[in-house]
């Protein structure tokens, strides 16, 4: 018995124990000759006190009824894809909520729908709506009904993007899944392409096929580079929501320019042609964005990489001398000549040399005018003789004076930081960050910056950078702060002299755009112009202009979703482009979640109360009134 009820029969319970009580006290000790009338004054008593005691321990005077349902209707595009004539399926789809409205909330009076956001209707404008948000979130539909106390019914095709919340949805709430009949629909769900690459390299293309909820044939994947002949890619017929992944390679053109990947998927008797494309951005360079040397390999090497590849996204090559006259490629530790190595560090935007900071490389045009980084390692430690301990003299970060990366920098925890060990002072600049000896004596230079006839250089000392990153936590945090600032300083924010770009290739409509800056404005503006649109009406102009704005020293912002379309972006320094593909709503899953009900009970209203109607305060004075007349009558006082 829920709590509710067994408190409403506590309450009658008491207030008819208290009248009983009552009733006994007056009549309980009367003579044998008078107990008839005893027992109807008596009842008069015992049903006069009940109901005043009903009335002060706030009895209801009627069973409470079940709480009316919030009903929500997931109106995300998934619920077109694959229909095929979708006229008439959204005719019968709204036919199907208005039956599953009457058969399964039929005392509804609260209505909204879900995807992208939460709204409010009526029933009327059940004949009326249509499925075109590029979302399927529905927890707010569950506090909305949380909050009101009404079980919730949700209405959906069942690809839910939150699903886990309808464990939180209240007593009583149940899912109608109204599903399509399956069709054959193959999609390209992922396209993985290099947001940087140089001119005539070979880059590879990955491409994530996967089936609806129903099998498809053997199909074909065409890869398309602007202008270029397609690469043509066998896809493998899949069973009813299953996935492949498909490679392949793409030879990039000569010229530096910003180049659109397109990929294709052709399945016989496809359903859905919205999902059957996928385009992504790449930016091809005349020249390396960054390479990497190091004549003395260690760990320092590898994670100031995994910054510069990862968290800014640099395409970066990099070459590891492992013996005299011998060298590798980093990560692949194929084999290369130290002529090709020196041609290559030669023509790169930036060059960081780590080890021996005398190797040169081949002297080009551009080389002079290339961002470096010299870093030159810590000596190995002595070995101690026989009766002596050798300690490594460690060195702690101590400070970060006035410099051009002293912002970026001012949030280091220079307190908690491993201690490192330094090759000597960091000369030829202006110090970027200090440390000292054992947290003592006078703090010299560890890293240091110039800028000589515009090029940027940077003179890195020392080693044990690394056990920063290795302790994780704010150590780690601080060793991504500490390199990211220096590689965004040497390359201009990789290279980049625009004031804002887009930093994801692969987007997609109802996605916020996520902006990274390349210079040291905190507000932004850039303008946007959508290729193939015109001014209308609706919209007065085919550009529009948007405002970013950077807080503090981040260099990350994110602006609301676009529509899908390819955007020249224009922002001052220089021009991108931002292509905005069809919804995930378009790409076939899984069902989330499962028709029935989702939690057991009910959720009941208040039920009213005896003090809120005037009945039970007349009645219990007529009783009382009763029972005085007939006290009178009967001679008692």
């Amino acid at each position: 018995m829920p709590i509710n009820d067994v408190t409403v029969v506590i309450r009658w319970i008491l207030a008819l124990a208290l009248g009983v009580a009552a009733a006994w006290l007056a009549y309980g000790r009367v003579g044998t000759l008078a107990r008839s009338r005893a027992l109807l004054l008596g009842a008069l008593r015992a049903l006069a006190v009940t109901l005043v005691a009903a009335i002060l321990f706030g009895a209801p005077s009627a069973p409470p009824r079940p709480a009316p349902p919030l009903v929500a209707i997931d109106v995300s595009a998934s619920s077109r894809r694959a229909v095929g004539d979708e006229n008439s399926v959204v005719k019968v789809w709204r036919e199907r909520l208005a039956d599953a409205v009457r058969r399964d909330a039929p005392g509804a009076d609260a209505f909204v729908t879900v995807g992208d956001s939460i709204r409010d209707i009526t029933a009327a404008d059940i004949s009326t709506l249509r499925s075109d948000d590029q979302g399927s979130r529905v927890r707010v539909a569950v506090d909305r009904a949380a909050s009101l106390g009404r079980p919730l019914v949700l209405l959906t095709d069942g690809e839910v993007d939150d699903a886990e919340a309808l464990a939180e949805a209240p007593a009583g709430s149940m899912v109608r899944v109204l599903a399509n009949a399956p069709r054959t629909d193959g999609a390209i769900a992922d396209l993985a392409v290099p947001v940087n690459a140089t001119a005539g390299d070979t880059i590879t293309v990955a491409a994530t096929i996967i089936a609806g909820a129903s099998a498809t044939p053997d199909a074909q994947l065409r890869v398309l580079l602007d202008g270029l002949p397609p690469v043509q890619l066998p896809v493998p017929a899949l069973g009813a929501l299953t996935s492949t992944r498909v490679t392949g390679t793409l030879a990039l053109p000569r010229g530096a320019r910003t180049a659109i990947v397109r990929s294709v998927l052709l399945v016989p008797g496809d359903a859905e042609p919205r999902n059957d494309t996928l385009s992504s951005v790449i930016e091809i360079g005349d020249r390396p964005s960054a390479v990497f040397v190091s004549t003395a390999p260690d760990l320092d090497v590898r994670e100031a990489l995994v910054v510069l590849r990862g968290a800014l996204n640099v395409p970066t090559r990099a070459f590891l001398r492992v013996a005299p006259g011998v060298w590798r490629v980093e990560g692949t530790l194929a084999p290369i000549s130290e002529d090709e190595v020196k041609a290559q560090a030669g023509a790169a935007g930036m060059l960081v040399v780590h080890g021996d900071t005398a190797w040169r490389p081949r002297a080009t045009p551009r080389s002079a005018t290339g961002a470096k980084a010299l870093w030159i390692p810590a000596p190995p430690t002595a070995i101690a003789r026989a009766g002596e301990v050798a300690r490594t003299p460690e060195w702690y970060a101590s400070g970060v004076p006035a410099s051009p990366l002293a912002a970026a920098l001012a949030v280091l925890p220079l307190d908690s930081l491993p201690p490192l060990t330094l090759a000597g002072p960091a000369r030829g600049g202006i110090a970027v960050l200090t440390a000292q000896l054992g947290k003592r004596g006078e703090p010299v230079p560890a890293i240091a910056a110039r800028t000589e006839n515009g090029v940027r250089t940077i003179v890195v000392s020392g080693s044990g950078y690394a056990g920063w990153a290795l302790r994780g936590g704010r150590s780690a945090e601080a060793f991504g702060a500490l390199w990211g600032a220096i590689f965004d300083w040497l390359a201009a924010a990789r290279g980049d002299v625009r004031a804002a770009r887009p930093i994801t290739a692969l987007l997609r409509a109802g996605e916020p755009v996520a902006w990274r800056r390349g210079g040291a404005d905190s507000v932004v503006a850039v303008r946007l112009s959508r290729r193939g649109a015109s001014a209308t009406p609706d919209n007065g102009s085919a550009i529009d202009t948007l405002t970013l704005r950077f807080t503090g020293a981040s260099f990350e912002t994110m602006s609301p979703a676009l529509a899908a379309g390819v955007y020249d972006v224009q922002a001052e320094g220089g021009a991108s482009v931002l292509v905005v593909n069809p919804s995930r709503e378009w790409v076939p899953r899984a069902p989330t979640v499962r028709d029935g009900v989702r939690s057991r009970g009910a959720l009941s209203s208040d039920a009213p109360r005896l003090a809120d109607a005037g009945w039970p305060f007349v009645l219990a004075l007529l009783l009382l009134c009763g029972e005085w007349i007939g006290r009178r009558a009967g001679g008692y006082r």
